[in-house]
């Protein structure tokens, strides 16, 4: 997509996606979090949730389309698009996202993590393929793009229909009680108000670079950006793993004891990979999504170590929410939104994407050293330096995890 759609063509494309996964998180008021906790604990039946996802979508998509067709040039910003176009894409993206996320966390809470991904794993490799026929053949951006956001709808309806399908869900339809619905409420809007200041703390630098700097800029740093956020797949899959098995109050020793060993892990894999991309990156951005991106490799480096601590934070802020603590994530999501937002307001205009993406790996550095105070403040049974000691028994703890 970047390559084919160029520095200032994909940094529109990602900036407008932006924006629409704030109406999202506000749309769906982070209620996946409430689904993995009462589902996992079996508090909820899962196909009253189900169903609920599926009316709660409609009404949200019906909600868009009213606002899009009433404040459509306010909501649209500078972008180029036409009213029916900015509809289309924002109908099919938040209504797929949801979709996606809810039926998802209902998967990972029966400890099904393969079948969702696997569903988007071949959508994108369509995409992917679409793509590639476009840019050989000189078919337009415009289809192309109309694929992007088709393909994340359709991501959200293939896992819907799986995990109904695969559970029978459709012999049973029914709600959430009142009683079950204002219990789900109430855990997912004080998740709801961690994952938005935590959204502003992973988003809002597009902001600034958006205001402040050119669009080739602003293409350069996103992919940077999204670059990065592909390094928090396997993190956030692990997480998603954390989740559930702390809300079953499982064993929470053993629990914390793989925390540890997968963020000893991620140190030293991240260190690897710095020291790759500071020799080769520059040569390989270029090479793989071509010249317009020539700027992004500085930005990249150095939102690094800042990528290293959200991989790190994802399985502990997954843990707190497992365990019904989620005002910690909230307070360290809002530390580090107060250094962000600073930061970026004082340098981003003078100093650019530089600027930006230390300020961003500060931030979220300092979002993860609280959740680190707090983890080790409240068990005494480990201590900070478990954190970094790395030895060879957690090599043998990853082999045993993927090859026994």
């Amino acid at each position: 997509m970047s390559r084919f759609l160029h520095s200032d063509g994909g940094g529109r494309i990602y900036y407008l996606t932006n924006f629409f996964s704030l109406i999202l998180l506000l749309a769906s008021l982070s209620m996946e979090s409430g689904y993995t906790f009462y589902a996992s604990s079996l508090k909820i039946d899962r196909h009253k949730l189900a169903w609920f996802s599926i009316l709660w979508t409609v009404i949200v998509g019906i909600i868009v389309a009213l606002l899009v067709n009433n404040y459509f040039y306010k909501l649209s910003g500078t972008n180029s698009f036409t009213k029916e176009d900015y509809l289309l894409y924002s109908l099919e993206y938040i209504c797929g996202i949801l979709l996606m996320n809810f039926f998802s966390v209902l998967f990972f809470a029966q400890k099904n993590f393969w079948l969702p991904n696997l569903i988007i794993g071949i959508i994108n490799i369509l995409l992917a393929v679409l793509v590639i026929i476009a840019s050989k053949t000189g078919l337009s951006h415009s289809l192309v793009i109309n694929g992007y956001f088709i393909s994340v709808l359709l991501d959200g309806v293939a896992i819907a229909i799986a995990f109904l399908w695969i559970n029978k869900s459709y012999q049973s339809i029914s709600l959430p009680t009142k009683a079950e619905f204002i219990v789900l409420l109430r855990y997912s809007i004080l998740a709801l108000a961690g994952n938005f200041i935590f959204f502003l703390v992973y988003r809002i630098d597009f902001w600034f670079v958006e205001h402040y700097r050119t669009q080739t800029e602003l293409g350069n740093y996103i992919q940077a950006s999204k670059l990065g956020q592909m390094l928090l797949i396997v993190p956030q899959i692990l997480a998603s793993v954390v989740f559930p098995q702390t809300a079953e109050g499982l064993n929470e020793i053993n629990i914390k004891q793989n925390i540890l060993i997968i963020s000893r892990l991620l140190m030293q894999f991240f260190v690897a990979l710095i020291l790759l991309a500071f020799l080769f990156g520059k040569t390989v951005f270029v090479a793989i999504f071509g010249g317009t991106f020539y700027s992004m490799h500085l930005p990249f480096l150095l939102l690094l170590p800042g990528i290293l601590s959200l991989s790190i934070l994802a399985l502990f802020s997954a843990y707190f929410g497992g365990s019904n603590r989620v005002k910690v994530n909230v307070i360290g999501a809002s530390v580090a939104l107060v250094f962000m937002v600073a930061g970026n307001y004082f340098f981003t205009n003078s100093y650019g994407m530089v600027a930006a993406a230390i300020i961003s790996s500060i931030s979220y550095s300092i979002n993860l050293f609280y959740s680190l105070y707090i983890f080790f403040k409240t068990d005494k049974s480990f201590s900070l330096l478990d954190f970094f000691r790395w030895n060879k028994e957690d090599y043998l703890w990853a082999k045993k995890l993927f090859f026994n």
